[in-house]
């Protein structure tokens, strides 16, 4: 055996040392687990609901920290800086990965390179709904009605995939929208029952289903391929714009570097907390589905979503950030 075989062995048996080494301390300090979004909004609700378990089965206290900012930009690049030692983590939606790259050119990461995928962990299709005074119940009468209109008609928005979904509305139904940007989901619910802002697009929440049933807010349609489980009553917006859909996905991300026994190990202690008691009721109540994947299957996600926003931008001539 040469010299130069003896040392790439030893460097190999090294590295691979090294690595199970890592596997077997972590985590050794309290894990912040990053949401970039803000406080009361469907990400913050299940990162909040998910962090007592994740504790208990990592042996660390999991802390979560809303950093929001520039759709969510500012919080996902503060991970991709941090450590590659799982003690910082990324809770986020597919905009800060799928979208805002696209849409932002000068975003500082790029989706693919700066994070490591660990699972996913749910997906929600976005619903249409309005103050009770706005004068339409469904798709085909909004569309009626800002038709009727020489501005058109204003939209609460938060973060890129409601930013997007809005815009493959107004070109699929041939409408204007105005879109009136709000800093999260709480935010954008409050300025639709008070009549600031008579729309919105957005997944559900326990408390927007709350408002509907008290008869505070209306439901006019719903993103999903076909009629939506978790919320039977609304129709599909592509019984009214055939081919419209609009979802949201989480995941969980490291940043890039963080060592496959870490991320495996982080992919299996959210698995389990994601079968801890009551979190699938809380998944319900928030209208998403509890789904996860390995990292690999979460980086083709990644990937594909990319190539869709692209497909989606060009489309309808999206206008870059």
């Amino acid at each position: 055996m040469t010299l130069n075989r003896r040392h790439l062995l030893a460097l190999t048996a090294t590295s691979l040392v090294s690595g199970v080494a890592s596997g077997q301390t972590y985590p050794s300090k309290p894990i912040r687990l990053v949401v970039n979004f803000a406080a009361g909004g469907t990400t913050d609700v299940i990162a909040r609901a998910l962090a007592k378990p994740l504790s208990a089965i990592l042996g660390q206290q999991v802390v979560v920290e809303n950093k929001t900012g520039a759709l969510g930009a500012i919080g996902a690049a503060e991970v991709t800086r941090a450590a590659p030692d799982g003690h910082t983590i990324l809770f986020t939606t597919q905009g800060s990965l799928t979208e805002i790259p696209v849409l932002s050119p000068q975003t500082p990461y790029d989706p693919l390179t700066a994070l490591a995928p660990v699972t996913l962990i749910g997906e929600s299709p976005l619903i249409l709904f309005a103050h009770p005074s706005f004068p339409a119940n469904d798709m085909k009468g909004f569309i009626e009605y800002a038709k009727s209109q020489a501005q058109g008609v204003d939209m609460a928005v938060t973060g890129s995939s409601v930013k997007l979904g809005t815009f493959a509305m107004q070109g699929a139904a041939g409408i204007k929208i105005t879109q009136i940007p709000y800093a999260g989901q709480g935010p954008a619910l409050n300025a639709v029952l008070g009549g600031h802002t008579k729309l919105a697009l957005n997944t559900s929440t326990t408390a927007l289903v709350q408002h509907v049933q008290a008869g505070r807010l209306k439901f006019l349609g719903v993103g999903s391929e076909g009629p939506f489980k978790l919320l039977p009553q609304i129709p599909p917006i592509s019984q009214t714009l055939p081919g419209y859909t609009a979802k949201a996905w989480w995941g969980i991300f490291a940043p890039a570097g963080t060592p496959p026994e870490i991320i495996n190990k982080l992919n299996q202690a959210f698995k389990r907390a994601l079968s801890e008691p009551g979190i699938d009721e809380l998944f319900v109540a928030n209208a998403v589905i509890l789904m996860t994947t390995t990292p690999a299957e979460l980086g083709r996600i990644v990937s594909k979503g990319l190539s869709d926003t692209k497909a989606l931008v060009a489309k309808y001539q999206i206008p870059p950030e």
